[in-house]
């Protein structure tokens, strides 16, 4: 089910994912399981008890087909069928310990809300700090 601009105007983000999964025809307890967390997490996520964390939002994103752009806004294609590279998991378990830092979380959520709003070049000065201080990993 891949729609652009005419996707359903959904109000909430656990009514996205419910009105995805039932259109994929997967249980509560299958996602769960195929995302790895818990059914009472998606449940509550599905009835807009809470908002996805970061091992949701990974789990859906590497796992299935579902575009979290529009399961976080509504806004585009529901699905993301031509996923031009490939996901490399071996690193996920790491990434989700590093995200339970919470002063590493804010500061994730403070540079995705400013490459978000921000300017043209306020991203691009983003992009020139994130190059200046990157690592090199390689050896």
């Amino acid at each position: 089910m891949t729609e652009t601009n005419n996707s359903p105007k959904i109000d909430s983000v656990g009514a996205r994912l419910r009105m995805w999964r039932h259109s994929n025809m997967l249980r509560l307890v299958d996602l769960a399981e195929l995302i790895g967390v818990s059914q009472g997490s998606l449940s509550d996520l599905e009835n807009d008890k809470s908002l996805p964390s970061a091992g949701t939002l990974t789990g859906l994103c590497i796992r299935t087909d579902l575009n979290i752009y529009w399961l976080l806004t509504g806004t585009g294609p529901i699905t993301v069928k031509d996923r031009n590279i490939e996901i490399d998991t071996s690193h996920e378990a790491a990434f989700m310990q590093m995200m339970q830092d919470k002063d590493l979380r804010k500061t994730v959520n403070r540079l995705v809300e400013v490459y978000k709003r921000g300017t043209s070049s306020q991203k691009a000065m983003l992009k020139g700090f994130l190059s200046g201080v990157e690592l090199d990993v390689s050896g």
